[in-house]
């Protein structure tokens, strides 16, 4: 039931025919009690619309999604250090102004600890490879930054991240705007299979292997054994042929949809200033593969 107290929340982009982010916020406010509801708000043209419509709606915050995310953080006058290193937000709260945040990076970052926490610590020989250079690996990067700074012995980072990418710009806008960090630099496709031993953590962050995607994979099958995990953030389909070939070759993996269901409980908790119970995270969970196995 809603009623004039009732607060409005939605997801701002083009297209969301197939956004599972209403499932995610209604489910939450209906088991925290919250009075609220979240809608979607589809349109390609939000960039000459502008936000005072929805301000004058007496909407309180959007989740935005492509491809908007650049224009959402340029309509801000406050953002949080993630949106201002990357120079995009996933998140608007209408408040005192306009205030942008990115939560990308923390579902992502989420996912990885809650999976395996060993997978983020400062002080592994084992290095970490990032596929592609676009927003969310931006995102994904700032996040374990923050992470491996946070739990580093005396200030030093013994882990190697390393950036396989097409776009030579795009990775070294990421390794610019990180501060050209020397725990962090770039390699290439051969020089990952050489070294494949030295690796433990693979996210992949390029939309290769999404449905309705194609192109070629950044790396190939034979890399993975049963040493490594995986992370491809791709959650449609469940199981990318990326996962299909690492699971062949015993690798761990960790869930996709994982990072969509940690952001957007972040971004929930910024909403509605509540703190986001276990048990609700289970249930969310559990409807959110439901919804992406009958997609199949």
């Amino acid at each position: 039931m809603y009623s004039k107290h009732t607060e409005i929340f939605g997801i701002l982009g083009y297209p969301l025919g197939h956004t599972l982010s209403p499932l995610i916020h209604n489910t939450l406010f209906q088991l925290s009690g919250y009075d609220g509801v979240y809608l979607v708000f589809e349109n390609e043209r939000w960039n000459e619309i502008g936000l005072r419509p929805l301000i004058d709606l007496g909407v309180k915050g959007v989740s935005v999604t492509i491809p908007f995310k650049e224009w959402a953080y340029s309509q801000a006058n406050i953002v949080c250090k993630a949106s201002q290193t990357m120079g995009s937000s996933n998140t608007l709260l209408f408040r005192k102004g306009i205030e942008a945040v990115n939560t990308d990076g923390t579902g992502a970052v989420t996912s990885i600890l809650k999976f395996n926490p060993k997978l983020l610590d400062p002080n592994k020989e084992n290095q970490i490879l990032v596929l592609g250079s676009g927003g969310s690996a931006k995102g994904i990067l700032f996040s374990i930054a923050e992470t491996l700074h946070k739990n580093a012995k005396k200030g030093k980072i013994q882990r190697k991240v390393k950036i396989l990418a097409r776009n030579e710009f795009a990775t070294k806008e990421i390794l610019n705007s990180l501060g050209n960090p020397e725990w962090l630099g770039t390699t290439t496709k051969e020089n990952c299979m050489e070294e494949t031993e030295n690796y433990d953590l693979v996210i992949h962050t390029t939309p290769v292997g999404m449905k309705g995607f194609g192109g070629e994979p950044l790396l190939h099958s034979d890399f993975f054994s049963k040493k490594h995990t995986l992370f491809d953030i791709v959650y449609n389909p469940l199981e990318t042929d990326l996962v299909r070939q690492a699971k062949k070759k015993k690798a761990e993996i960790i869930p996709g949809y994982h990072m969509l269901l940690y952001q957007g409980i972040r971004q929930f908790e910024l909403f509605t200033n509540t703190s986001v119970k276990s048990k609700w995270i289970r249930k969310v969970e559990s409807l959110l593969l439901k919804q992406l196995k009958n997609r199949v």
